[in-house]
């Protein structure tokens, strides 16, 4: 739905947004900690503002953790729901986040490389943990079901039904045009293997990851062998 959005002309904030947005990741983390660990103030629309300024549309994580936030700060926005065959999304959720969120090498590599790798899991994580309520892959795999029929039980309790658009994957571009008020684009509606994207951007992240640690070993070892040289040529 990213890609349709963006076709539209209107810039879409997904999960792929952060990867070019670092920045942002301590904002967002600044988010969690107000509404699930009460640090802070909560966001308004200004803060939201400051965040999203350049979008006009949320999807995905870490978005989707504040929606009710989000509907509550802009009551003119619409909401999409685009509900799947939920053994079909938990498979590729599966793949997609559960394996790749708690993978052992991503996350060393997220440990120790603080200036791209571990922000961008940070952010992961907290969605995990504060809004999955989890804390490894087992349980995120035990709740999956429940969360994601509970969530879209609750958009549609919460959505007033003149803001709801109820897509269906499949229909093309005229109910999504006519929802939003758009033009109906000469292009086919996208379709995107989203798992597919999403292992390619974390094979990306982990490769330079370990090239930044790598860079940095290498400057610690040359350190290392400068002084021991020093210390044998002084003493």
């Amino acid at each position: 739905m990213q890609t349709a959005f963006n076709i539209l002309g209107i810039p879409c904030c997904h999960a792929f947004s952060l990867y070019n947005h670092i920045r942002d990741c301590g904002m967002w983390i600044r988010a969690f900690d107000a509404k699930f660990a009460r640090k802070g103030e909560p966001f308004t629309r200004t803060e939201w503002d400051q965040l999203l300024a350049e979008y006009g549309a949320v999807t995905d994580v870490p978005a989707l953790a504040f929606w009710e936030d989000l509907l509550a700060a802009y009551p003119e926005a619409k909401v999409v729901l685009m509900e799947r065959d939920i053994e079909r999304w938990y498979k590729s959720f599966d793949d997609a986040v559960v394996k790749p969120l708690w993978a052992r090498l991503g996350n060393l590599i997220a440990d120790y490389e603080r200036g791209f790798v571990g922000p961008i899991r940070d952010v992961h994580r907290r969605w995990a943990t504060d809004w999955m309520r989890v804390h490894s892959a087992e349980e995120m795999r035990e709740v999956a079901k429940d969360r994601y029929r509970e969530h879209y039980a609750s958009v549609r309790r919460m959505v007033p039904q003149e803001r709801l658009l109820e897509y269906r994957l499949g229909s093309g571009w005229e109910p999504l045009c006519a929802f939003l008020n758009k033009s109906v684009p000469n292009v086919e509606f996208p379709k995107v293997n989203e798992t597919r994207s999403m292992h390619e951007k974390i094979a990306i992240i982990t490769r330079r990851g370990l090239i930044k640690l790598l860079k940095r070993a290498t400057l610690w070892l040359g350190l290392f062998i400068l002084t021991l040289t020093l210390w044998k040529v002084l003493f």
